[in-house]
């Protein structure tokens, strides 16, 4: 396994990168390891899906970047946070939606919404908007028995101190990921979670089987610390149904005092750019103390 150390000059901090880290559950993937320079651990460890999306812009498909390392750069300034390892797992273009679309709940549905959704072609395009059946609890398994472990063995990390988070269909698997794995993770971000699944509510079941997932997860749900949040332009206009219902069902919850948060932000768009305004915010409620 090739680690190389990535410098550029408007990076800020120490981004290892590992170009294909080998699976036997998915495909094999780049991984990103970022860390404040000169910094020691322990580490508390922040998984961040999307990774091509969060340092560097000008290798980003639309030139827009999270802006991860600045923003915890200034946090670190500020001593508002503990020493964090970021690991950005990179997604396969073609195998995102298949990867992140969470699989009991997509498992749920009658099979014949099951087949018109793997007939469904990307906006424009003659290629599928899911691969295949989602293998969400592959990826997971690769997350939680091949990567973590292995980050366990190269790195001081510190006990209990894991945490997710992820936009869109990153949001998602986050908060999939929280369930399965209750015992794994301290807190999830779910920003601009695409409960809709597809690029419509009109007769749509996905967020259905969504909320009836998380209504037999509570248990698992008083485990973690939860944030979501949305905009209301662009593609998150969709959510505002769904992330109420969700956050009514939070809210009905005995969780303890402070666990949960949900934000609308009125003019924000399902943008990288509207996600990297509200980062600082997010690091804070998730992992400050």
């Amino acid at each position: 396994m090739l680690l190389s150390t990535v410098l550029k000059a408007q990076l800020v901090g120490d981004l290892r990168s590992i170009s294909s880290f080998p699976s036997s559950y998915v495909s094999d993937r780049r991984v990103d390891i970022w860390l404040r320079k000169h910094s020691e651990g322990p580490y508390q460890v922040l998984l961040m899906h999307d990774g091509q999306m969060l340092f560097q812009a000008d290798s980003t498909w639309n030139k827009q970047e999270w802006g991860v390392d600045e923003c915890l750069d200034s946090l670190y300034q500020q001593g508002s946070l503990p020493t964090l390892m970021v690991v950005g797992i990179w997604n396969i273009y073609e195998e995102r939606h298949q990867n992140y679309f969470p699989q009991k709940p997509f498992e749920a549905l009658p099979i014949s919404t099951q087949d018109s959704l793997l007939a469904l072609k990307k906006n424009g395009q003659d290629a599928p908007l899911i691969a295949a059946s989602p293998n969400s609890d592959d990826y997971l398994r690769f997350i939680f028995e091949e990567l973590l472990p292995w980050l366990e063995a190269e790195y001081e990390i510190k006990d209990s101190s894991t945490y997710m988070m992820g936009s869109s269909m990153g949001g998602l698997i986050s908060m999939y990921a929280a369930m399965e794995y209750p015992n794994r993770l301290q807190g999830v971000a779910c920003l601009s979670t695409h409960w809709p699944g597809v690029w419509s509510n009109a007769n749509n079941p996905i967020p259905d089987v969504f909320i009836n997932y998380l209504k037999t997860h509570q248990a698992e749900a008083a485990k973690t610390r939860w944030y979501f949040d949305r905009g209301d332009a662009t593609l998150d206009s969709l959510y505002k149904p769904h992330q109420d219902r969700v956050d009514a069902l939070f809210e009905s919850w005995p969780l303890p005092q402070g666990q949960f948060r949900s934000k609308a932000y009125s003019g924000a768009a399902h943008r990288e750019i509207d996600w990297r305004a509200r980062l600082a915010e997010i690091l804070l409620f998730l992992l400050g103390s």
